[in-house]
C-alpha cells in the first residue's frame, strides 16, 4: 500500500514498499527506493519526497502496454474476430463478445473475446496483463465505440442490454467476466440482410485503469478496432463447418484451480492450464490462449477418454498418436502414430494407463479443445494435444 502522506518516514519504511524485507540493509540511494519516486543516481533527494509513494503499477513491471496476441503479434481483440459475415437459408446470427476478469490468484487483468457465426466453432481468445501491489484494487473496464445498424430484416443488439453504455467506466469483476460488451446481428425469418458497422461511426476502443483515477492503458491500437457484423438469410453460401478436432465436453481440464469443465473456464475463470513440457520432462502451468468448443459425430472412447477419431493422444515417451491418422494429417498436416490396445497413455500423475479398449461413441456431442503455451493440455488426468 501506499507510503503515508505526512509525518515521520523511515528508511526501512521505504525499502519495505520498494520490496524489501523489513530490517534488511538498504540504502536511499539502492535502485529499487529510488525507482519509487524516478530518481537518478547519487540525486540529491529528502525524505518526504518519498510521501504517497507506492510500488504498485498496472501495468506491471515487464508486461505490455495493452492485450497482446501471443506468437502472433498486434493488439486484441484482433480484426478477423470483429468482423463476422454468414450467410444462410434458415436461421443466421453472427456476433462478437468481449469481456475482462480480475485474475486476483495470478495478479493480472485477463481479456477474454469472441467471434461467433451460427454455422461454425465458437473461439475464444484469451489474452493477459499483469500488474504489481494491487491485491486490493478494484479495476474499471469501459469501451467507447459508436455502432450502426444497417437493413430492416432481422434484429440486433447493438450492444446487449447488459453492456456498458459508451466511454462508461464499470468494476471488472474477479469471479466471472464482467463487463462485458456484446454485438450481435440474426436473422430467422424473411429474406435479405442486416449489419452492424463502426466504419461510419466509432471503432470499439476499451481502456483499463487501476481504481477510479487510475491512468488507463487502451487498445486495441491508437484508434480502435472496426466492429462489421452481417448476416443474410435468403442464401446458403458463407464458411463451412470446422475440422474434426475435439475432447468430449464431460472430459475435465486440469488446472491451477483444480479441474475444471470446458464450461467454467470459458465462463468464470482464467486459470493456468497444467501441460507438459517435453524439454524439461515434468508439468508446467501455463497459459490459457484459446478454447473452440463445436458438436462432433466422429468420436471414439479410448478407454474412458472420449475424443474425435483425429484427436491426438500422447502415448509413451510422448507420442502423438489417434484412432486415424489420415485424418489427422488430412485436418492439421501433422504425422503420428495408429492408436492401438495394448499402448500406454501419458497420465497426469506421472504413470501409464494401457489401453485396454477402442470404440465408436455415437451420437452427436459437445467437444472442446484448448490451446495453451505448450499446445497441450490434460483432459480427464491424460494428456492431449491442442491441435489448434
Amino acid at each position: 500500500m501506499p507510503l503515508q502522506s505526512s509525518g515521520a518516514i523511515s528508511l526501512n519504511q521505504i525499502h519495505v514498499e520498494a520490496g524489501g524485507t523489513s530490517g534488511s540493509q538498504a540504502s536511499i540511494n539502492d535502485a529499487d527506493i529510488r525507482a519509487l519516486i524516478g530518481k537518478s543516481s547519487g540525486a540529491t533527494m529528502a525524505f518526504s519526497e518519498w510521501y504517497g509513494a507506492s510500488s504498485a503499477a498496472f501495468p506491471g513491471s515487464g508486461e505490455n502496454s495493452w492485450f497482446q496476441l501471443t506468437g502472433l503479434g498486434g493488439n486484441g481483440p484482433n480484426a478477423s474476430s470483429m468482423s463476422q459475415n454468414h450467410s444462410s437459408t434458415s436461421f443466421v446470427q453472427v456476433g462478437f463478445n468481449c469481456g475482462f476478469q480480475n485474475d486476483t490468484t495470478n495478479d493480472r487483468i485477463a481479456m477474454r473475446y469472441t467471434g461467433f457465426t451460427s454455422a461454425a466453432a465458437s473461439i475464444f481468445t484469451f489474452l493477459y496483463v499483469g500488474y504489481d501491489g494491487h491485491a486490493s484494487t478494484t479495476f474499471q473496464a469501459k469501451c467507447d465505440y459508436s455502432v450502426v445498424s444497417g437493413g430492416f430484416v432481422g434484429s440486433v443488439e447493438n450492444p446487449a442490454s447488459y453492456s456498458p453504455a459508451s466511454g462508461t467506466y464499470a468494476n471488472i469483476s474477479t469471479s466471472t467476466y464482467s463487463p462485458v460488451w456484446q454485438w450481435t446481428v440474426t436473422v430467422n425469418s424473411g429474406s435479405g440482410t442486416r449489419s452492424l458497422s463502426s466504419y461510419t461511426g466509432t471503432a470499439p476502443k476499451w481502456s483499463v485503469r487501476a481504481g477510479s483515477s487510475g491512468t488507463p492503458i487502451s487498445g486495441p491500437g491508437s484508434s480502435g478496432q472496426h466492429l462489421s457484423l452481417q448476416a443474410t438469410r435468403g442464401q446458403n453460401q458463407g464458411p463451412g463447418g470446422p475440422g474434426g478436432f475435439c475432447i468430449h465436453e464431460d472430459m475435465l481440464v486440469s488446472t491451477q484451480k483444480g479441474n475444471m469443465t470446458i464450461a467454467d473456464i470459458i465462463d468464470t475463470a482464467p486459470p493456468k492450464i497444467w501441460s507438459w513440457n517435453k524439454d524439461t520432462n515434468q508439468k508446467e502451468l501455463v497459459d490459457l490462449l484459446e478454447v473452440k468448443t463445436v458438436e462432433h459425430d466422429n468420436l471414439y472412447k479410448i478407454n474412458n477418454i472420449m475424443a474425435t477419431e483425429d484427436h491426438m493422444l500422447y502415448t509413451e515417451n510422448y507420442t502423438a498418436a489417434s484412432v486415424a491418422p489420415a485424418k489427422t494429417k488430412e485436418n492439421y498436416d501433422v504425422d503420428c502414430a495408429q492408436l492401438a490396445v495394448g499402448q500406454k497413455l501419458m497420465k497426469e500423475d506421472g504413470t501409464l494407463e494401457e489401453i485396454t479398449s477402442i470404440e465408436v461413441y455415437s451420437g452427436t456431442h459437445k467437444t472442446y479443445t484448448l490451446k495453451t503455451t505448450l499446445s497441450n493440455f490434460y483432459a480427464d488426468g491424460v494428456l492431449v494435444d491442442s491441435e489448434i
